[in-house]
């Protein structure tokens, strides 16, 4: 009886398999957001030994998560049938719905307009429209913390296949927003901005320093700005009125694209696009290289799987400039007692080259590659793929940032993982002090990842990480190729965000994460987070805290750092619980998402000060004053890019 079951099973499967393959058989290969909810229930499938090892760069196409789903799908329909595995198969064929191919003509239910060719060769053409609005807010024990802020899109998408190999995609919008920032004080940066002798650059600045702002009106690091380039503050629409932030409602605009081909039975996927990613994370936000948290950019990117246990990844982009003059007008102290003010465009001008090779066997994933930061010329070494990026800079010159990084990984199917990640940024030969060094600049991470069975799609996640000071950070250079008269800044980051954690420098974190995807269209998280960060504003701000920080050159070989024991460090606790829901029952495009969470921040002293070790205690003053505080977050979408 058993064995019949078991083969009225397989059919029925088989059955489906071929109905889902047929409905999902045009934009295959678009690339799926990596905010997408898909990606969670795949790395928990992964955990719990429902899928082979996935990739580690992200995002995915269309094509190869739908493979990944059936693939689930015919795992799970062997499994002994129970209350957990029944919603489980509900869970993914919802998500096998989601992603099918639109009717021709108009279709309500998605919002979508499709048009197919009625040639041998399969030309289509989907337009679609989205409606999203976000709005947060937070109150404090602190008053002028107080503050809410709103995003407001309108969204067109463009998407569609030219053959079976290429897909397309343009997406445009208009943002109507305001996203107040509250400004905490100065930071000194480094005097490496400009020669002391030269009186033609800026008068011989003595000394940079920027104004640091923080967002209070979402919980910390949970808002990612999701405009690009400047805004427009209302009533101020000239070309004279951008602006580097929407203090008050402004308008601005999203751009992103994608031209992606699948070739040699999809083992060769090419790609150019501006798009968001995510490179090397172990888990779901969690990469030291390219985190879902950075801001998107051009590039374009290749991944050939040579084998079935070998991959190889490579990445070459422009990176954006921050337009942040809120941070830098006003904020060159000059050796006449005057100030002045550049456009800081002018000072970020990189190019963004990564390399990475996975293996993979069994329960096992190891991956490591090299990344370079460098000023666009035509540098065609680093866009090789077979050259080690670190190693290339010696035939070169010294002119650009380069970094190693190395991922290791063991999967205990239907238990758990756990792993350990490295990001080199320019670290200098093992020594007894490496870890003592402010030369030694790098980030690390520990974590894992636990199945828990007995509820649908249901984990239980670990990690700590640290990110070492002035890691991310840069010495600005001149002299280099191409701009011999010019600085430039080679930091790690792309419009004024972190290319790699999110975390600031001279900062770390205990990541505390339960996650669930019970029931069709649902998701939920409950989170705890400790951070502790050297302050970087005020009068006793410390030293390499912040993605601008500079070290300096000529006294780096005698500076040390003292993690919490050598200055002010601010320690922030959070609480919060995020839940999602897409209304899949009634076939409406429409889901909703919150989030909630209460923060309480305060702050240690050590009395030794900078390149000393001493004792920390508790420490209140009038700049970093210890506060609480409960934040909430509200959002909808109308209309689904999918």
């Amino acid at each position: 009886m058993l064995v019949k079951e078991n083969r009225i099973r397989k059919i029925l499967f088989v059955v489906l398999l071929v109905f889902f393959a047929f409905r999902v058989n045009c934009q295959q290969n678009n690339s799926i957001d990596i905010k997408d909810d898909v990606y969670e229930l795949l790395s928990q499938c992964e955990t719990s030994g429902l899928c082979e090892n996935l990739p580690t760069n992200k995002p995915y196409t269309k094509k190869f998560v739908v493979n990944v789903l059936n693939e689930i799908l015919e795992n799970l329909y062997t499994l002994e049938e129970n209350y957990s595995n029944r919603a489980r198969i509900k869970v993914v064929k919802s998500y096998l719905d989601k992603y099918a191919t639109p009717t021709v003509g108009m279709d309500f239910r998605k919002i979508n307009y499709r048009v197919e060719s009625n040639v041998d060769f399969p030309v289509t053409l989907q337009i679609k429209l989205n409606k999203e609005f976000f709005a947060t807010g937070g109150v404090y024990s602190i008053p002028e913390y107080n503050t809410f802020g709103y995003d407001n899109f309108f969204n067109l998408k463009v998407d569609g296949d030219v053959g079976n190999k290429v897909s397309y995609m343009f997406q445009m919008g208009a943002d109507i927003t305001k996203m107040p920032i509250v400004e905490m004080g100065n930071y000194e940066i480094g005097q490496w901005w400009y020669d002391r002798d030269r009186a033609d650059l800026l008068h011989a600045a003595d000394k940079r320093n920027i104004k640091k702002f923080k967002n209070y009106t979402a919980l910390p690091y949970a808002y990612k700005k999701p405009w690009d380039g400047s805004c427009y503050f209302f009533g101020h629409f000239g070309a004279d009125g951008l602006e580097g932030w929407p203090f008050s409602n402004a308008l601005a605009f999203i751009m992103k694209g994608e031209l992606h081909a699948s070739l040699l039975n999809d083992r060769l996927n090419l790609n150019a696009s501006r798009i968001d990613r995510e490179w090397a994370a172990m888990d779901t936000g969690s990469s030291l290289v390219l985190n879902e948290q950075a801001r998107p950019f051009f590039g374009v990117d290749a991944s050939l799987k040579l084998f079935d246990y070998f991959s190889f990844s490579v990445l070459t982009g422009i990176l954006e400039f921050p337009n942040q003059k809120y941070m830098l007008e006003d904020a060159f102290y000059l050796l006449d007692g005057n100030k002045s003010y550049i456009d800081d465009s002018m000072f970020f001008q990189n190019a963004f080259s990564v390399a990475m090779m996975d293996f993979n066997y069994k329960g096992l994933h190891i991956d490591f590659g090299s990344t370079s930061i460098w000023p666009k010329r035509f540098e065609l070494g680093y866009m090789f793929p077979l050259f080690s990026r670190a190693f290339y800079q010696n035939d070169i010159g010294d002119y650009d940032n380069m970094a190693l990084f190395g991922d290791i990984k063991y999967t205990i199917p239907k238990y758990g993982s756990l792993w350990f990640s490295l990001f080199l940024d320019e670290t200098p030969t093992l020594t007894a002090k490496f870890w003592e060094l402010s030369r030694s600049m790098f980030a690390y991470q520990a974590g894992t990842k636990a199945n828990l069975s007995f509820l649908p799609f249901t984990s239980l996640s670990f990690r700590y990480t640290k990110v070492e000071p002035y890691c991310y950070t840069h010495n600005s250079i001149r002299k280099q190729p191409w701009y011999y008269g010019q600085y430039i800044s080679e930091g790690y980051s792309n419009n004024g965000y972190s290319l790699g954690y999110y975390l600031q420098p001279n900062s770390d974190e205990f990541l505390f994460r339960i996650e669930s995807q019970p029931l069709i269209g649902a998701s939920f998280g409950l989170q705890y987070q400790l951070m502790r960060h050297g302050v970087d504003w005020g009068s006793e701000g410390v030293k390499g805290s912040n993605i601008y920080s500079e070290l300096p050159p000529a006294e780096r070989s005698g500076m040390f750092k003292y993690f919490l024991h050598d200055g002010v460090y601010e320690w922030t606790s959070v609480i919060s619980l995020d839940a999602k829901y897409r209304l899949v029952n009634f076939s409406l495009p429409l889901e909703f998402n919150l989030n909630a969470g209460y923060v309480y921040t305060w702050f240690t002293k050590a009395d030794g000060g900078e390149n000393t070790y001493s004792e920390y205690h508790k420490y209140s003053s009038n700049e970093y004053m210890p506060f609480g505080g409960f934040v909430m977050s509200l959002g909808m979408k109308i209309g689904l890019f999918n």
